[in-house]
């Protein structure tokens, strides 16, 4: 008979696992669609993905803490992408996202160019030359700088930075073997500068690119909180996850923001409904968190404008980047926590959930971080895995596998219940 029983509970355990991970799947489906704009700061992306957010809430039965709104409104200043974003060379149309990609901070730039070259065999002498400098300003002209990435590191990070000085003057295109990462620009160069894969910049054609950015000095965002009440109504864990992404780079392309950081805030609605439906000791927080690839705009403003005192946080778990835990997760703070990582770790042992709880010291570079700086003990949790999608096009839910969903999320309540 007990066989039966425990067979049973089995069963009944392994069908509220499979439907939280589905769940996750379903959330990363709407996340990233089109229709959010990549949760960015074109089209209002991430205003109306943090209502889609709110609605979540709602028919999970999540409630405003202290009966206010679900919303947090603040403002910051952006430089966004939201028009046409073409570049040829020669009648070689560049793909936006994968042949080329645009500093954040780039400016506008339309017409055709002629172009300079600039590398190690001239740099000493162009780049200083003031009658050069005229020239461009007189003319169009586009700086290519073409520095390979084998030349000295400390060197090329100088001759960079010189290189986007540059932008007050002209158009400038940096030549690479790889395009990078795209981000958040929180201020407007006068002119662009694009990072172009050297295998599709030709030296003997014309450049002509269509550029537009549009910088906002104010623009109005959002945070999202929401608690599900406890039997200790003062006293508080917190679950933190931005939900805001990069959002567009022009009209075509798209960053839908699948592990950064969709997945984290599947986690914290899926967790939202589990608690739900297994009343908390403490109240539970969760905090959704927009101006983050901003630069933790959003968190900052939270913790100066608290909603709760922060003396009153037992925990915060703030969760970026769930996209596989396949290989286990890392926690930062847990050097500054070592009583809590050591719980964390016993329990994962003890679940037998992931192959590792990786420790690591204090960052700055995520949503835990001002709530640290105040004192409120921390983790940041990201995954290590399959998925290393990041800050690119082919970051989408496609990609993000979600392996071990569940068993982070079993995880994470139990490391709440042994608080």
């Amino acid at each position: 008979m007990l066989s039966k029983v425990l067979g049973l509970l089995f069963l009944c355990c392994s069908m509220t696992l499979l439907a939280q991970k589905d769940y996750g799947h379903q959330l990363l489906d709407s996340l990233c669609h089109e229709r959010y704009d990549g949760r960015g700061y074109v089209n209002n992306g991430d205003v109306r993905a943090g209502d889609f957010i709110i609605r979540e809430l709602r028919s999970i039965g999540a409630v405003p803490i202290k009966g206010k709104e679900f919303s947090q409104n603040y403002t910051l200043n952006v430089n966004t992408f939201p028009n046409k974003t073409e570049l040829f060379i020669g009648n070689n149309r560049l793909i936006p996202g994968s042949d080329f990609m645009l500093d954040p901070n780039s400016g506008s730039a339309v017409g055709e160019f002629k172009h300079i070259i600039i590398d190690a065999s001239n740099f000493h002498e162009v780049f200083g030359n003031i009658d050069l400098d005229e020239k461009l300003k007189s003319d169009n002209y586009v700086l290519v700088f073409d520095f390979f990435e084998d030349f000295d590191k400390e060197k090329l990070k100088q001759i960079k930075s010189s290189a986007k000085q540059k932008t007050g003057i002209c158009p400038v295109i940096w030549l690479s073997n790889d395009v990078p990462i795209f981000s958040v620009g929180r201020t407007a160069f006068s002119f662009p500068f694009i990072t172009v894969l050297r295998s599709k910049f030709n030296i003997d054609e014309v450049i002509r690119m269509e550029i537009n950015n549009k910088y906002i000095e104010t623009y109005d965002t959002k945070n999202v909180i929401a608690c599900i009440p406890g039997k200790k109504k003062k006293k508080y864990v917190f679950f933190t996850a931005h939900y805001d992404h990069l959002g567009r780079m022009g009209s075509t392309a798209f960053f839908p923001g699948g592990n950064d950081n969709a997945s984290g805030t599947a986690m914290l609605l899926s967790l939202a409904k589990y608690y739900k439906a297994n009343p908390p000791e403490y109240t539970i927080v969760f905090c959704f968190f927009s101006g983050e690839e901003a630069g933790l705009l959003g968190s900052k403003y939270y913790v100066e404008n608290p909603t709760v005192k922060l003396s009153k946080i037992q925990f915060l778990l703030n969760i970026d980047i769930m996209g596989s835990a396949s290989k286990g997760i890392t926690l930062v703070n847990a050097t500054k926590h070592e009583a809590a990582f050591n719980t964390m770790v016993e329990l994962n042992e003890k679940g037998d959930y992931l192959d590792l709880v990786k420790k690591r010291g204090p960052t700055a570079n995520s949503d835990h971080y001002f709530f640290t700086e105040k004192g409120v003990p921390a983790f940041f949790i990201y995954s290590m895995g399959s998925v290393t999608n990041y800050h690119n096009t082919g970051d989408n839910a496609a990609n993000t596998t979600l392996d071990k969903f569940n068993e982070v999320q079993a995880l994470m309540i139990d490391f709440v219940s042994f608080l």
